[in-house]
């Protein structure tokens, strides 16, 4: 009996030591990540996007006309260590191009207008050049996630997302750009970003989408 009073006690005092250490950590970390956001700085942002879809068919790859459109969201920087940040963001992207062509051997002629939201992940790291301007240079992988793909002609429209089941609407991409920093209120920036992921599901295409952005963003 005695043993059996001497283990819950062990036990119960093992227990309470775990919640307690779960406690200092999960304070530690809030801690930790109120520290950073204190000195984080968001950012509203907006500029050109063109994005071009890849289409390899056995030993062939074709690089299809690309969309023209813009982007338009918002960002936050949290710095790391010296020069180090990390930047997560969330982007609506529209872009759209005339006189669709050849879609998987099908030929439409008309408007194509993709919409997606991007969910770049990126590392950056920034040193100063003087007077107030700053450069950096950024990296890291992106969610990207199609909202609609449509093509138009005349009064008919074609959702290759809600009409076509082999179309996948997630991919991943991986990118990096450039940037200038002025007195920590205006940033320009260009970047690409390369589709990692087959986004049609089909033994006999590989679909991937790659971007190029070129924008502006007022931090505050």
């Amino acid at each position: 009996m005695k043993d059996n009073a001497a283990n819950n006690i062990v036990y119960l005092c093992h227990a309470k030591t775990n919640i307690t250490m779960k406690r200092i950590i999960t304070t530690l970390a809030c801690a930790v990540l109120i520290a950073s956001t204190a000195f984080a700085q968001a950012s509203i942002g907006a500029g050109y996007l063109s994005s071009t879809e890849v289409v390899k068919s056995g030993n062939s790859s074709t690089q299809r006309t690309p969309l023209n459109g813009f982007y338009v969201g918002m960002g936050y920087t949290v710095p790391i260590a010296a020069g180090i940040n990390f930047t997560p963001g969330v982007y609506f992207g529209m872009a759209a191009k005339s006189n669709a062509t050849s879609i998987f051997g099908l030929k439409i002629e008309g408007k194509q207008q993709d919409t997606f939201i991007n969910v770049p992940l990126h590392f950056s790291f920034g040193t100063d050049i003087g007077s107030g301007l700053r450069f950096f240079a950024y990296a890291g992988p992106s969610a990207s996630i199609a909202v609609a793909s449509k093509i138009i002609s005349g009064s008919t429209t074609y959702d290759r997302l809600q009409d076509n089941d082999s179309l996948q609407r997630f991919d991943v991409m991986l990118g990096g750009g450039v940037g200038l920093q002025f007195n920590d209120m205006l940033r320009f920036q260009v970047g690409y970003d390369m589709g990692m992921l087959n986004r049609y599901n089909s033994d006999n295409y590989i679909v991937k989408r790659n971007q190029l952005t070129a924008g502006i963003a007022f931090l505050f």
